[in-house]
């Protein structure tokens, strides 16, 4: 049986013009970056290459687009860098972020930072002037990401820096806004210079490239915690995934159109038929009910339902037996029991939380797709004996 995929928020299906790119670069270009030999310094030229591609596409110049292995790794360098400072402070944090954020901020905690997270409103949108209240003379960076990765809500990043920069200007201290943006890349449009960022994060497995790249914007430069060979500018060491960075950036160009108006439009055009199809099935709840009349503050890919009291991962697990993959939220969370942080964080009630799933597209997803998945939905809620279903 094969399976229909709508989980394209955990990891994008491979693209294969990404994978061949990737293969070419591994088996042509081997030699390694630093290198002075003719090798190495062809493979130093795929990869400054792949750097200007990459940056012309994030609004960056590109001495600030920096090579990790992961969304999750461009975070922790931010984050942990901040362990170098000779004095602590205090850091304040959305509730609703990535582990990978989420995790580095706690660990600061232990270190003896002040850490304040904000939950968002009920509308899974966190409050600029409710973030900015959480600031003070103390802080040193604020982070917020651009789109969650649960249930799609776009965050006012742009209002946040506008906020913090008019801050500076009046006499308090700079702050550093660093946005987690791999749910952003390739599905919104991201110019980190115009949004005012001071670092952002992004994935390549997101857009369908193979895994193991990432991408951290620097607006200026940090010290890091790592410590190595001098590679990424110091800021990253170690040898360079040139074959992984290589098909990331092909993949940064080939979906840049899905972040444009057309592909946005395409995308909406599914979620409004999945919410229609879904809003037909009985005991349905929308997280946040805001996604059915306030579409446009919402990401066209994601979607999250419950169907209360029935148990999310009984529902993933349903769904999986009938073709689909779907998941209860982050891929990083779901299997340590923490994916009901983020949708708690909103004020979602503990049992509604429990019962949501995240039902996300991509740039392949079809509206026979979604037509097929909400059939056998409605069927595998209708399937479940009447007490599962109030």
């Amino acid at each position: 049986m094969s399976t229909i995929y709508l989980d394209w928020a955990a990891t994008a299906p491979p693209d294969p013009e990404t994978i061949e790119e990737h293969a070419r670069v591994a088996a042509g270009a081997f030699g390694n970056p630093s290198s002075d030999h003719a090798a190495g310094k062809a493979a130093r030229e795929l990869l400054q290459s792949a750097r200007i591609r990459a940056a012309r596409h994030l609004g960056a110049r590109p001495e600030q687009v920096i090579f990790t292995s992961c969304g999750t790794e461009s975070n922790n360098i931010v984050m942990l860098s901040l362990l170098l400072r000779k004095r602590t402070g205090s850091v304040v944090v959305s509730g609703i972020e990535h582990p990978s954020v989420f995790e580095p901020a706690r660990l600061l905690a232990e270190m003896g930072f002040a850490v304040r997270f904000v939950p968002a409103e009920r509308n899974g949108i966190v409050s600029p002037d409710r973030l900015l209240q959480a600031v003070d003379e103390t802080t040193l960076l604020v982070a917020l990401m651009y789109v969650n990765n649960e249930t799609g809500a776009i965050q006012p990043v742009r209002e946040v820096a506008t906020l913090l920069a008019e801050r500076a200007r009046t006499g308090g201290r700079p702050i550093h806004l660093h946005s987690d943006c791999v749910q952003a890349l390739g599905k919104l449009p991201v110019d980190c210079s115009a949004l005012g960022l001071d670092s952002a994060s992004f994935s390549g497995h997101k857009l369908g490239a193979p895994r193991g790249c990432g991408l951290l914007y620097l607006k200026r430069p940090l010290v890091p915690l790592y410590r190595g060979g001098g590679q990424e500018s110091d800021l990253r060491p170690g040898t360079e995934n040139l074959p992984a960075i290589c098909a990331t950036a092909l993949a940064i160009e080939r979906h840049a159109a899905a972040a444009g108006a057309e592909g946005r439009a395409r995308a909406a055009d599914l979620k409004g038929l999945l919410i229609e199809r879904i809003g037909s099935i009985e005991g349905h709840r929308f997280i946040p009910p805001e996604v059915e009349t306030e579409p446009e503050r919402y990401s066209p890919f994601i979607l999250n339902v419950a169907f209360p009291p029935m148990p999310g991962e009984v529902l993933v697990r349903l769904m999986n037996d009938r073709g689909y993959a779907i998941s209860t939220g982050s891929a990083c969370s779901a299997r340590k029991q923490k994916h009901l942080r983020v949708l708690q964080a909103m004020g979602v009630d503990h049992d509604l939380a429990f019962s949501a799933i995240r039902v996300s597209t991509g740039y392949t997803t079809t509206r026979a797709e979604i037509e097929a998945f909400s059939a056998d939905l409605a069927r595998a809620v209708a399937s479940l004996p009447a007490p599962a279903r109030r």
